[in-house]
C-alpha cells in the first residue's frame, strides 16, 4: 500500500481537499497551485526599477512540480522572487517542488498580489504581504536561497496526518503499516529540512499540533530561529528578476476531486 499524507488540512494526493478550500476565478476551481507572473504598474506608482515577482497561490498537490515545471520552461525564473499564498498541501508534491525552487536560486516570500483601480481608471498591481503559507507551504519556504517574512505574513503550521483520517482522527483506529508510512515520510521531512539549511525546531513545532487542533502561528522570534526569514527585504538583487514572456493558462478543473490514501 502506498500512503500519502498531510500536514496540515490539505490533501496529499492529486486533488484539493474540502478541509483546504477552494481558489475560486469566476466559475473555474483552481485544484492545484498556479503560478503567475506580476509587476507593478502603472510605472508612476512604483520605485525604478518596478518590482516584479512570481506568485504561487494555492494549494500543493502531487502534480504541482509538473505544473511548476511546465511554467518554468516558458520563462526564465532563476533568480526570481517566488510569492507563496498557500494552505499547503502534499509533502512529497512540496518536497519536490522546494527542490525545483531551490535549483533555480529563487527568493521565497509570502504576499500577494492586489490591484486597485486608480483615479483616472487605470488598475494598479501592487504586492502585499498581508498572505499566508500554512502546513507544508512553510516547508517550501525554506526552499529559497534567500527568504523572507514580512511582520504582517502569517506562518502556520500542523502535524503530518493520514489524508483519508483527517477527519474524526480521535476515534479512528490505525494500521502499523500506516504509522510505518508517517513515520517515513517525516524521515523525508527531516532530511528536506536540514537540505535545506533549516532548523529541526521546525519539525518539532509542527508535530506538536494534532490535525484535531488550529493550525498553529509562528511568532517572529520562531520564524528568525527557524531560518524562514535570512533576509532584510527580498526585491534586492537577483530577487527581482523575471524575464517577460507570455504566460501560460492557469492548470484548473471545473470540479472539486476527492482523494484518499492509497
Amino acid at each position: 500500500m502506498i500512503g500519502r499524507f498531510l500536514l496540515g488540512l490539505v490533501l496529499a494526493s492529486t486533488s484539493c481537499a474540502t478541509l483546504a478550500g477552494d481558489r475560486n476565478a469566476g466559475n473555474v476551481t483552481f485544484v492545484s497551485m498556479t503560478f503567475e507572473a506580476h509587476g507593478e504598474a502603472p510605472a508612476r506608482i512604483c520605485e525604478q526599477p518596478c518590482r516584479m515577482w512570481v506568485t504561487g497561490a494555492g494549494p500543493i498537490t502531487e502534480r504541482t512540480p509538473q505544473d511548476f515545471k511546465l511554467f518554468a520552461d516558458k520563462h526564465n525564473l532563476r533568480g526570481a522572487t517566488l510569492v507563496l499564498d498557500s494552505e499547503g498541501g502534499s509533502v512529497v508534491g512540496a518536497i519536490e517542488l522546494g527542490r525545483a525552487v531551490r535549483g533555480l536560486e529563487m527568493t521565497t516570500t509570502v504576499g500577494k498580489a492586489i490591484q486597485t483601480r486608480q483615479a483616472d481608471g487605470t488598475i494598479a498591481t501592487t504586492f502585499t504581504p498581508r498572505a499566508s503559507c500554512q502546513s507544508m507551504c512553510v516547508f517550501l519556504m525554506l526552499a529559497g536561497r534567500q527568504r523572507y517574512v514580512a511582520p504582517e505574513a502569517r506562518l502556520l503550521v500542523h502535524q503530518i496526518w493520514l489524508t483519508d483520517k483527517t477527519k474524526g482522527s480521535k476515534t479512528h483506529s490505525y494500521t502499523a503499516d500506516e504509522l510505518a508510512l508517517v513515520e517515513r515520510d517525516i524521515g523525508k521531512l527531516v532530511r528536506y529540512t536540514i537540505e535545506m539549511g533549516g532548523d529541526a525546531e521546525l519539525i518539532e513545532a509542527a508535530l506538536q499540533v494534532p490535525p484535531w487542533e488550529a493550525l498553529r502561528r509562528l511568532s517572529s522570534d520562531e520564524i528568525q530561529r527557524m531560518k524562514l526569514s535570512t533576509a532584510d527585504d527580498f526585491f534586492t538583487g537577483r530577487g527581482a528578476a523575471l524575464a517577460q514572456t507570455p504566460l501560460p493558462a492557469p492548470v484548473a478543473s471545473s470540479s472539486q476531486l476527492s482523494g484518499k490514501a492509497q
